[in-house]
C-alpha cells in the first residue's frame, strides 16, 4: 500500500473525449460494455462528483465499505472523497457523469448548491437509487440530451449543460426524497440537514455537540431534541459516524499506524481511539484493517 489511497483529480482522471472538458469541469460518457479489466483495480477516491446511470449489466459497487448491486435502472452518486470501486460480473452499460463544484457554481450565487441534495455529503444516506422503468425514462432522456449537447459546438453550450445537469439532479432528488428520506421529514429537518453538512466540513476539528450548536445558533439541547425527533438518534452519533467512516478509509487505504490514524481523526490518546472504534464497529482498528483488506482482495480475485 502507498502512503494514502489513490486520489483522482478531474484534470488527470482520463483521456477526455473533448479537449475543453478540463476547462468546463464537466464530462459525460456512454458506458458500453464496460468490463472488469477496464475499471480501477484498487479502491480509490476523487476530488470531483461522479454519477453512474446504469442501464444494463451486473456486479457490485463498493462505496465507503457498503456494497450496492449493479443492476439496470440504478443511479450511483459518488461524493468527492468517498472511497469506491466496482466489481463487474456482466459488462455494464449506461452513462457516467463527472463534474466539479465549479461547474455548477460559476454562475450561481448559492455556492452550496450541491450540498442540498440528500445523496451527496450524507454518510447517513445510501448513495444509490434503484428506479422502476416508468421513472427511468427521465434519466435516459437527460443523459441522451446531455451527451448530445456535450458533443456539440452549439452557442450557449455551457449554460445548457449546466441547466440540464441541474434538472437531472433535481429530478433525482425528488425521487430519492420520496423513496429514501420522506419518512424523516419534519419541521426540524432543515436544521438537521444543515447540522449534517457542517459535520462533513468540520468533523476533524469540531467533535462536540455544543460546537455545532454554536455554528447553528441554537442551544445544544435544542439540537439534541431535534436530531432525536427527526432521525431517532442523538447528534453525537452522527459526529461519531462521520469520524468512523474517515478512520475506516484511512485504515483500509493507508499504511499509517493505528496511533497515527487516531491522531489524524482527533484522538490524542491511542487507547481511547481503539475503544471508540471498537464501540462503533465491534472490531479493533487492527482487526478491521486486516479483515477488510483480505475481503477486498478476495472479492477482486473471485
Amino acid at each position: 500500500m502507498s502512503d494514502d489511497f489513490p486520489l483522482h483529480e478531474f484534470e488527470q482522471t482520463r483521456e477526455f473525449s473533448r479537449p475543453d472538458s478540463r476547462d468546463t469541469f464537466f464530462e459525460i460518457a456512454r458506458i458500453d460494455g464496460l468490463s472488469e479489466a477496464e475499471t480501477p483495480t484498487v479502491p480509490h477516491r476523487h476530488t470531483y462528483y461522479e454519477i453512474f446511470w446504469i442501464t444494463g449489466g451486473s456486479g457490485t459497487h463498493y462505496i465507503d465499505f457498503e456494497s450496492y448491486p449493479f443492476q439496470p435502472n440504478t443511479l450511483f452518486f459518488i461524493t468527492p472523497g468517498q472511497i469506491h470501486f466496482p466489481i463487474i460480473k456482466e459488462s455494464l452499460s449506461g452513462y457516467v457523469l463527472l463534474f466539479t463544484d465549479d461547474f455548477l457554481s460559476l454562475n450561481r450565487l448559492d455556492h452550496n448548491f450541491l450540498r442540498g441534495f440528500d445523496f451527496f455529503h450524507r454518510v447517513d444516506h445510501p448513495p444509490a437509487l434503484h428506479l422502476p422503468p416508468e421513472q427511468s425514462i427521465h434519466f435516459d432522456n437527460f443523459c441522451r440530451d446531455l451527451l448530445a449537447e456535450y458533443q456539440s459546438e452549439n452557442f450557449g453550450k455551457l449554460v445548457v449543460l449546466q441547466s440540464l445537469l441541474q434538472q437531472f439532479l433535481i429530478q433525482a432528488q425528488r425521487l430519492y426524497h420520496a423513496k429514501v428520506t420522506s419518512a424523516r421529514v419534519s419541521a426540524g429537518d432543515a436544521l438537521v440537514q444543515q447540522f449534517i453538512r457542517l459535520i462533513d466540513i468540520h468533523y476533524l476539528e469540531k467533535q462536540s455537540v455544543q460546537e455545532y450548536a454554536s455554528l447553528l445558533a441554537v442551544t445544544a439541547g435544542h439540537l439534541s431534541d431535534t436530531t432525536r425527533k427527526v432521525l431517532g438518534v442523538p447528534p453525537s452519533q452522527l459526529i461519531h459516524q462521520r469520524l468512523t467512516v474517515e478512520a475506516k478509509r484511512l485504515l483500509l487505504h493507508s499504511d499509517q499506524s493505528v496511533v497515527e490514524i487516531g491522531q489524524r481523526v482527533g484522538f490524542a490518546d491511542p487507547s481511547y481511539f481503539t475503544r471508540f472504534f471498537k464501540r462503533e464497529t465491534r472490531q479493533s482498528p487492527t482487526v478491521f484493517r486486516t479483515s477488510f483488506r483480505k475481503k477486498y482482495q478476495i472479492s477482486r480475485n473471485s
